[in-house]
This record gives structure tokens, C-alpha cells and sequence, in this order.
């Protein structure tokens, strides 16, 4: 475990919060002092649900410590005589952890109807997601029971998991799907499943396992314990989306055919649309319009968790025509798939990592027309004037919206593109507004008015017959006064020092803003190279020369 005041994955009793967050009548109960109670106000902000979290602290301080006193044993009677869960989940947060304290010793005294499970969730070896992720497959060995196939086709759909990223909406397009295809669904599971639910799990023909991050190894155990086969692609993109549509047919026909049942066929695509009657996604056609045709010429970084990394660097590229800049992870874990499934498709090596300040460095180098990130890099790009989307988790309040945003299938493509060219676009308009003029409105990089009374206004016409003729001598002298200051430092720091005039940094806000910085560099190094430690304007338009540009 790292400790740092931004990370990439919360703690592992993070993890377990979410899953008891996910579940019905599932409670988690967190042994931690005050402090380590912070999953609770974060899924109180984020999630939109009507329910309370489903957890609770067992707040452990410095006196119980010196008394010898355990507050579990009493916290988990009361949250049996309040919430009457089916089931309680203790762990240990990351403080208490190291107390190395006989919890289930603990539980046993408590004397406790309903069943308490103490799950080991040592932040020191698994962080938010793989820790949710074993939590989750751990109940599905111990709820899943053996039973008859249903008799309609049907799928369980796993990995959708409370604080997830637009899985509620994800969830509707899956029903959607699914529900055209004439396949119903068995469970979807963690989020809104109950421990029934649990156990119905092997009476679905097929498993549906888009998350690499969660729900893909309950899918592989259901299928060595109980013969369930798994879909594990995700239908992230139009051509995807209907790769995903017709292996998923020959799957379910597959297990059909041992039923003799009759099989399914793939409906025409307008069934798939929202009205019934139109293509069921407009990207196809949007992708070629000339407003689209201009993004052949953009380059996109994309940073987030494994599964929406893979899937939109091969939408920006294969759907988009975007030339990918870069790309990475902070799941270590999955790297290697990441690097497997993203062979050819970037110029560099894989980025992987679990500090932000790397990605905002790799941001700032590459100089990105688009960031695809997480809520990290959307403050990254701020400082660096980049149009950023968010893709991944961690995410912003912005992410959980009330609204049908999802990401997978033929409406998420939508969604996707909507989001990407929104993006890019508003970063086109504020160049637009450093350029042309903010038209009466505040702007950052617009300049303020000077103040004038009557005494300055009057002397305004005396002074501007004098301007033109001081703005050569002026710029003259500025230019001297930096070459003098430049010479006066050290020699190795001399040959380093780039100062800029007033008139070339005015020249150099007229680029636009998603470039500025790299246009800046270009003709820094065009000046080392030219042995000038002075920018004015006719270097600026020498070194323009000299790229090309």
C-alpha cells in the first residue's frame, strides 16, 4: 500500500464496500478508528441510489486499546437489530490491520443470528479493485447452488458493481440487447443481486463478462464448477458491438443444441435502434462527415483501468480514424493483457503506473490534441490547456449522472463519439475566444483594461503620438536589457537561459492553445540551436520557417 493524497485505486476495504454496497440485505462492517470510515461519504456523494450505504464502522480508539476492549462483538449486534441483513461482512481496515487482532474470535463471542463472514482484505497485498473483485467471487462459491438450465434462453450478466463507471446505464443497454434477441436475463450481479440471486447463478446458459476488472473470474469459476460457458469480449464500438452480437448468438445456440431447443437468429440491425425503425447507431455515417474526417488529423492519449483502455484506444482508432499518441494503466495487474490486446495499435511502450504525476508528465511531453483519462488526468489537462473525457474510474460527481449514458453496445458508440467530438470541439472554442476576443466576456488569458480617470484620459492623446515612434526604440532596448542579462549569467546557465519579449509572447498566444506548448518548445530548441538567448518576433517567425509549420 502507498500512501499519497491522490491515488488511482482506494484501499481494499474500499473494495469491500462496494460489493456490500452492490448486493441486497448485505451489510459490511469495517474494524477501523475514525478516519478509515471515508468509503462511506464517498459513496454517499457519488452514487445515486436511494438507500443508505450499506456499512458501518466499528470504531476502534486508543483508550479501548489500553482497556482491552473490542467494540465489534456490540456493533454487530446492533446492525442485526437495525438493518437485518441476510448476511455481514467484517474487515479490517488499513490501520487496524496491523493490530494483527483475532477478529473471528471476536464475531464468535458475539453471539450473533445472522451469519458473519470475516473477510481478509490486507490492504498490504490488494488494493480497491482486486479485492472487490475476490470478494464477489468468493460468494458466488459460496451461494451458487447446481440446478436445471432454464427453460428459455437466458445469460447472467456479471461484473456491474456499485460505483462502477456508467454501469447503471450499461445495465439498461444490456436488457436492451438482450431483450431483442429474445434471451432473457438470468441475475445481473453484484449490483442489485441478492444472495438468491447468487444462487440461481448456474441456471443461466451463458455467462456475460464484458469487465476485466470485475466479474471475469466468478464467470471462469461457474464455468469449471458448473459447466457455464463465459462471453468474456466487451461490445464497447459499432464493429465490436456486432462481432460481440454474433458470437454471443453462436454460444447460446451452441448449448441450445444439447436442449434441442430452437435456435436464434440476429434480427435486422433497425431492431436494435431506439425508435425500432432506424440503423442502430449513427457513427458509421457520422464518421465520414467532414467535421469528423478532421480527427484522421488529431492525436489521443488514453489512461485508465484495463477494460475502457483497450476499448476506446480501438474505438479512437478504428471507429474514429484518431492517431493514438500513447496509451496506459494503473492496473498493474493486467498489464499484460493490456500490452497483448493493444498490439499495433501504439507508437510507444505501454504506460503503467500507479502515480498521476507520471501520466501528467507523458501528457505534457506528448502534447495530445485529446485526452481520454480518469478524474486525475481531467485535472492534469487543465494546467495543460488539453480537452480531456472521462473514460475510467476514478471519476467525478459529472460521471453518475441520472440520465441514459452508457457506454457499451450500439447507444454507448453514440455516447462515446457525442462525448469525444464535445470535447475536442469546446477545446476548438476557447481557441477561438483567446484568438478573436472574449466579446465583452471575462477570460482568463484576456487582458485587463486599464483603469483611467479623467487626468489619465486626457493625457491618452499626448501619449499615442508618442507610441509609434518609442516602439522600435522600446523594443530595442528590451532586446539589449535581455541579452545583457542573459550574458551576465554563468556560461553553462547562459547557454540554457531563453527569455522571451513582450512582442514574441504576444505572437506566441495568436497559436492555438492545445499546440502553444509544444509550439514554445519548438522554437526554444530552434534557438539553442541557433545560439540566440533572446525570442523576438522575427526569431519566432524564423523558426516557424524552419519547421515548416
Amino acid at each position: 500500500m502507498r500512501l499519497t493524497y491522490w491515488m488511482y485505486e482506494g484501499t481494499a476495504h474500499h473494495g469491500v464496500g462496494r460489493i456490500a454496497n452492490s448486493l441486497k440485505n448485505v451489510h459490511a462492517v469495517y474494524h477501523a478508528p475514525l478516519g478509515d470510515d471515508y468509503t462511506l461519504p464517498i459513496h454517499t456523494m457519488l452514487e445515486r441510489m436511494p438507500d443508505f450505504v450499506h456499512a458501518t464502522t466499528s470504531l476502534v480508539t486508543g483508550r479501548d486499546l489500553a482497556q482491552g476492549i473490542n467494540r465489534l462483538p456490540l456493533t454487530l449486534k446492533q446492525v442485526e437489530a437495525r438493518f437485518k441483513p441476510e448476511l455481514i461482512v467484517v474487515c479490517a481496515s488499513c490501520s487496524t490491520i496491523l493490530l494483527q487482532e483475532n477478529l473471528q474470535q471476536a464475531i464468535d463471542s458475539a453471539q450473533v443470528q445472522t451469519p458473519v463472514m470475516l473477510y481478509d482484505a490486507n490492504p498490504y497485498r490488494m488494493t480497491e479493485t482486486e479485492s472487490s473483485d475476490r470478494l464477489f467471487t468468493t460468494l458466488v462459491r459460496r451461494f451458487a447452488t447446481a440446478q436445471p438450465l432454464t427453460k428459455k434462453p437466458s445469460v447472467n450478466f456479471l461484473g456491474p458493481i456499485s460505483l462502477g463507471f456508467h454501469v447503471r446505464s450499461d445495465v439498461i443497454a444490456m436488457r436492451r440487447i438482450l431483450n431483442t434477441l429474445g434471451i432473457e436475463l438470468n441475475v445481473i450481479a453484484p449490483l442489485g443481486a441478492s444472495l438468491d440471486d447468487l444462487k440461481r447463478l448456474p441456471a443461466a446458459w451463458l455467462n456475460l463478462a464484458p469487465y476485466r476488472e470485475t466479474g471475469q473470474d466468478a464467470a471462469k469459476l461457474l464455468e469449471e464448477e458448473f459447466g457455464t460457458p463465459a462471453l468474456r469480449q466487451t461490445p464497447i464500438g459499432v464493429q465490436p458491438t456486432l462481432q460481440w452480437l454474433r458470437q454471443l448468438l453462436e454460444m447460446i445456440n451452441e448449448v441450445g443444441a444439447k436442449l434441442n431447443a430452437k435456435p436464434l437468429q440476429m434480427p435486422p440491425l433497425q431492431a436494435f435502434s431506439l425508435d425500432g425503425l432506424s440503423a442502430p447507431s449513427s457513427l458509421p455515417w457520422f464518421s465520414q462527415t467532414a467535421d469528423m474526417h478532421s480527427f484522421s488529423q488529431k492525436r489521443a492519449f488514453v489512461f485508465g483501468d484495463a477494460t475502457r483502455t483497450v476499448a476506446i484506444v480501438k474505438f479512437l482508432r478504428d471507429e474514429l480514424g484518431t492517431q493514438i499518441a500513447g496509451a496506459g494503466t494503473y492496473l498493474v495487474k493486467h498489464a499484460d493483457w493490456v500490452r497483448k490486446q493493444l498490439e499495433g495499435y501504439l507508437p510507444s511502450e505501454l504506460l503503467v503506473t500507479e502515480a498521476f504525476q507520471d501520466v501528467a508528465k507523458r501528457i505534457e511531453a506528448e502534447q495530445p490534441d485529446i485526452v481520454c483519462g480518469t478524474q486525475m488526468e481531467r485535472h492534469s489537462c487543465r494546467k495543460f490547456d488539453i480537452p480531456c473525457m472521462v473514460i475510467s474510474p476514478p471519476t467525478h460527481i459529472e460521471n453518475h449522472l441520472l440520465g441514459y449514458y452508457p457506454f457499451i453496445g450500439f447507444d454507448g458508440a453514440d455516447v462515446i463519439a457525442d462525448r469525444i467530438y464535445t470535447t475536442a470541439k469546446l477545446g476548438l472554442e476557447k481557441h477561438l475566444i483567446d484568438y478573436f476576443g472574449s466579446a465583452g466576456l471575462d477570460y482568463e488569458d484576456h487582458e485587463k483594461p486599464n483603469v483611467s480617470n479623467s487626468s489619465t484620459h486626457s493625457s491618452s492623446e499626448n501619449e499615442s503620438k508618442s507610441t509609434a515612434h518609442e516602439k522600435n526604440s522600446t523594443q530595442k532596448d528590451e532586446t539589449a536589457s535581455l541579452e545583457a542579462k542573459a550574458s551576465s549569467l554563468p556560461a553553462n546557465a547562459a547557454e540554457n537561459a531563453i527569455t522571451w519579449t513582450e512582442e514574441a509572447q504576444k505572437l506566441l498566444k495568436s497559436v492555438p492553445f492545445f499546440v502553444r506548448q509544444k509550439a514554445k518548445r519548438n522554437i526554444e530548441k530552434y534557438a539553442q540551436e541557433n545560439s540566440l538567448t533572446v525570442i523576438t518576433p522575427e526569431v519566432v517567425h524564423k523558426a516557424k520557417e524552419h519547421i515548416g509549420a
